[in-house]
């Protein structure tokens, strides 16, 4: 099972998209590796989740959002701690270099299996 750190917020992961079967896919998946899920349905929502002082482990943030990119919403985090910021996307992962590049970002694609999303909040674990 994936399992990160136990600092405050280490279980609970943001997930942010405009498609809402994909949400409900990671919140599922999630919740059955044992985290504790939020969701939000586009940047501006994600970033007031984070305003409000919630701490998160993770965040999966959908690259290519109307309204506000993935990136636009990691440029403008509130300060503090911050998740881990792992990208989604359909694009391929040469197409999302600039936004790895940002920052010390991960990148997961649309239609990743449990198994691909357990394997990868296994490797941020500590």
């Amino acid at each position: 099972m994936a399992r990160l750190a136990t600092e405050d917020g280490a279980r609970k992961v943001l997930v942010v998209d405009d498609d809402a079967d994909w949400r409900e896919f990671l919140r599922l998946s999630l919740e059955d590796l044992g985290y504790e899920t939020t969701e939000a349905s586009d940047g501006q929502e994600a970033l007031e989740t984070l305003r409000r002082g919630d701490r998160y482990g993770v965040m999966l943030l959908d690259l290519n959002m109307p309204g506000m990119t993935g990136l636009e919403v990691v440029e403008r985090l509130p300060r503090g701690p911050q998740p881990r910021v792992v990208f989604l996307t359909s694009a391929a992962a040469q197409d999302v270099g600039s936004a790895l590049l940002s920052g010390p970002h991960y990148y997961l694609p649309k239609g990743a299996s449990r198994d691909q999303l357990s394997l990868l909040l296994q490797s941020l674990g500590e």
